[in-house]
């Protein structure tokens, strides 16, 4: 069977969907500033890192929120797509045990891996990822279970691929576990998209890295 090849674009859809439901994010930090540990406003959390994801989050409307925001982050690593090993240590620390069995071999993840992008990377070639979440609302909260909407942008490009951006949407099932929340259902969509800026145009790759290769990520507060 001939294999479907998927465009860069596509996979860059994919990263902003973060392939399981979840949105791309940076860590949160308290009173809307930043801040050098990551923690989310009231101590919602996170705690504690296991395996370099950040876990430990209040029982609370603001701990399910900093869970799913921080979790997005970790998603959108490139490893997530390319390591099945990364993939499952990602998916025990944060997803219950039956979400974390039916994503840890989500198909098309060997098509994005392939892509310019993520081949690219993988041969040294200079290559930016970055992502945030634009805003949020929680549709739904108990103690046991917390739904939360989040409205994200995903960025990626490199020297040799024009940089391209992915807006998603969507809510992500967070249940209680005994100790922290954890992922239990996804669903997403692209967009809502706005149009570029009137008489602007993409920077060449080349650019974008070069001048973007030093940045550090800004954290995001709820």
């Amino acid at each position: 069977m001939e294999r479907r090849r998927v465009t860069t674009g596509q996979a860059l859809a994919a990263l902003g969907l973060v392939l399981l439901g979840l949105v791309v994010g940076w860590l949160t930090a308290g009173d809307g500033g930043d801040s050098s540990d990551g923690k989310g406003a009231a101590n919602a959390g996170p705690t504690d890192t296991v395996e370099g994801v950040p876990v430990g989050y209040e029982r609370s409307r603001e701990g399910a929120v900093a869970a799913a925001v921080n979790y997005g982050a970790v998603l959108a690593e490139p490893a997530y797509v390319a390591d099945a090993r990364r993939r499952s240590e990602i998916l025990t620390a944060i997803a219950t045990d039956d979400f974390a069995r039916r994503y840890k071999d989500a198909p098309g993840l060997a098509d994005v891996a392939e892509t310019p992008l993520y081949r690219g990377a993988r041969e040294g070639v200079r290559t930016i990822w970055t992502g945030a979440p634009l805003g949020y609302r929680v549709e739904r909260y108990s103690d046991d279970e917390a739904v939360v909407f989040l409205w994200s942008v995903a960025i990626a490009g490199s020297a040799q691929v024009k940089p391209q951006a992915a807006f998603s949407s969507g809510s992500t099932t967070l249940r209680w576990d005994g100790e922290d929340w954890k992922v239990a259902a996804g669903r997403n969509e692209v967009g809502p998209v706005p149009a570029p800026l009137e008489g602007t145009q993409a920077t060449s790759g080349d650019e974008f890295t070069t001048r973007l290769s030093d940045l550090q990520g800004l954290r995001h507060a709820p």
